[in-house]
């Protein structure tokens, strides 16, 4: 079989795939457009990085092409979607480059608090002005991290070495595993910002994290605070940081990643008024040998692996074909992912259990015609309403075979269990509880005999509506006018008002809604919500994302 390294990637990498007596590797750097398509024609494999733009045409160019190793993180370069139509295995490196990010992130910290690359360009110029580079020492400071996955917390324990006092935001992380690192944790973001000297994101990005810190929220930030962000571009409104530097609500920024890149010229953090506030470096975060050995290495022992049929890690896209499942069955797949993805947004708190009960005769165990690998002997959908409820914290990337592995690295308790069917042929139910629950959120699906989805039930309530588009929940109290103020509410707003479903509890003065809308709702709707008195909750579940 033959492997195509279309980037520069580290000789560890190359040298490992050599040595598979069954590979065939060629290395080509370089390509033209034209080139590229004709080279991938023949691939069997491909090891790159970010520099080869793996989208639809080039993918569907690769008739014999299985599986694509990505020497690093990111797979922005890749077109998932098409990749796992075709069949063919995306991974990546994810662990690798955390030291690497971690140290580039102190460094840029460090760098910007102290006015290093400053300093050396007044020095470099002939000057002599050490009281133009006043500084602010960490110890004893307030740093916030915002996402306390490997690179946070690695940055959280380098920082706590420093004598900083951390703190960390992360609804998907443990109070437990925030103790164990030494920070404390919040849950409150304008907050937690408004008490930083001191932030640094470390979260991926997704439709929830893009523009995390937007206008809005930067302004809840402690005047004075510097900004750091090695993460992800789109996690920050760039332009608005430029705005917050630029009006002394920000001390500095320090960019490692940008919404764009390559960056244009005319950026906003570029701003010459700004520029002895600000510290930018060309997404070297991951640039070090070590760390470039062996995000190689994983890339390539797994590609290797993927290849000569071998149990392998992090493929960031759908291992197998659901075409091995009936069509019933495949709308249950998507159902169960459904039900994992709302669950999660309906508790909005750290998941410590999730429990699958698989009820009617479609469900029967000996006549599941797939089987995930041990030590999971989780049923299809089992893994599918795990993978729902880990895209909300953790973005499309999670995958049927990383879901349960990423369920046990975050302590998860998983359930699986199977009942007769009732009211429903065959009903699907996903039970999600955080830590201290008792009761948590349960959601029920079921498919119609003509195909068609529908949650039947919300925690008890009996409601059905389609999981399909934007949806917007909400539980109100059970008396005349409310359900005319919430159409008021969304008409003011432009929200078209597709379908609207309520589910009742007899006795309990409260219902709730679920209304289906034509396009976006706008943040500020949701804020109305919630503020009104006849309201208790309301939640925008947009499924598109869960497809």
């Amino acid at each position: 079989m033959k492997v195509l390294v279309t980037d520069t990637v580290s000789e560890a990498g190359i040298s490992l795939l050599r040595k598979e007596k069954d590979l065939q590797v060629e290395v080509r750097l370089g390509f033209s457009r034209d080139e590229l398509l004709e080279a991938v024609a023949g691939a069997d494999g491909m090891l790159t990085r970010s520099g080869t733009p793996l989208d639809a045409e080039v993918l569907g160019a690769a008739k014999k092409l299985r599986a694509v190793a990505r020497a690093g993180v990111g797979v922005d370069n890749i077109d998932l979607a098409a990749a796992s139509r075709r069949g063919i295995v995306v991974i990546n490196a994810p662990t690798g480059n955390t030291l690497a990010a971690t140290e580039h992130t102190l460094a840029m910290m460090l760098s910007l608090v102290r006015k290093v690359p400053q300093a050396w360009n007044s020095l470099s110029m002939g000057e002599w002005k050490r009281s133009r580079f006043m500084g602010m020492q960490l110890s004893g400071k307030r740093l916030l991290v915002i996402g306390l996955g490997r690179i946070g917390t690695q940055v959280a324990l380098r920082c706590r070495a420093f004598g900083m006092e951390v703190s960390a935001y992360d609804p998907y992380i443990s109070k437990e595993k925030a103790d164990r690192a030494g920070v404390r944790l919040l849950d409150d973001l304008a907050g937690a910002l408004s008490l930083a000297d001191a932030v640094t994101l470390h979260v991926p990005l997704t439709a929830e994290t893009r523009r995390l810190l937007d206008a809005q929220l930067l302004k809840a930030c402690k005047r004075g605070a510097f900004l750091v962000n090695c993460a992800r571009g789109g996690l920050v409104d760039e332009e608005a940081v430029a705005d917050g530097v630029r009006s002394g609500l920000l001390a500095g920024a320090a960019f490692d990643v940008f919404d764009g890149e390559p960056v244009r010229t005319d950026h906003p953090l570029l701003a010459p008024d700004i520029r002895e506030k600000v510290i930018l470096t060309p997404h070297i975060g991951a640039n070090t040998e070590e760390a470039q050995s062996a995000v190689a290495v994983i890339a390539a022992s797994n590609l290797a692996a993927a290849l000569l049929g071998r149990p392998y890690e992090h493929a960031v896209n759908l291992p197998f074909s659901e075409q091995l499942l009936s069509d019933g069955r495949r709308a249950y797949l998507s159902l169960a992912r459904k039900m994992g993805y709302l669950a999660a947004h309906l508790l909005r708190e750290p998941v410590k259990e999730i429990r699958v009960t698989l009820r009617g005769p479609l469900f029967s165990k000996g006549d599941d015609p797939i089987c995930f690998e041990v030590p999971y002997h989780y049923s299809p959908f089992t893994v599918a309403g795990l993978k729902g409820m880990l895209e909300v914290s953790h973005g499309p990337e999670v995958n049927y075979m990383s879901a349960p592995l990423l369920a046990t690295d975050k302590g998860i308790a998983v359930e699986e269990s199977r009942g007769e069917g009732g009211t429903y042929k065959n009903l699907l139910e996903v039970t999600i509880s955080a830590e201290g629950s008792r009761e948590g959120v349960t959601v029920a699906g079921t498919v119609t005999e003509e195909g068609r989805q529908r949650v039947v039930n919300l925690n008890g309530y009996w409601i059905e509506f389609v999981p399909e588009g934007t949806v917007l929940l909400f539980s109100n109290h059970d008396r005349p006018g409310v359900i005319g103020k919430v159409g008021t509410i969304l008409g003011e707003a432009g929200s078209n008002i597709a379908n609207f479903a309520l589910g009742r509890k007899n006795g309990s003065g409260l219902a709730v809604g679920a209304l289906q809308i034509d396009n976006d709702i706008p943040l500020k709707v949701i804020e109305t919500f919630k503020a009104d008195a006849d309201l208790l909750w309301a939640v925008k579940v947009n499924f598109s994302e869960a497809l």
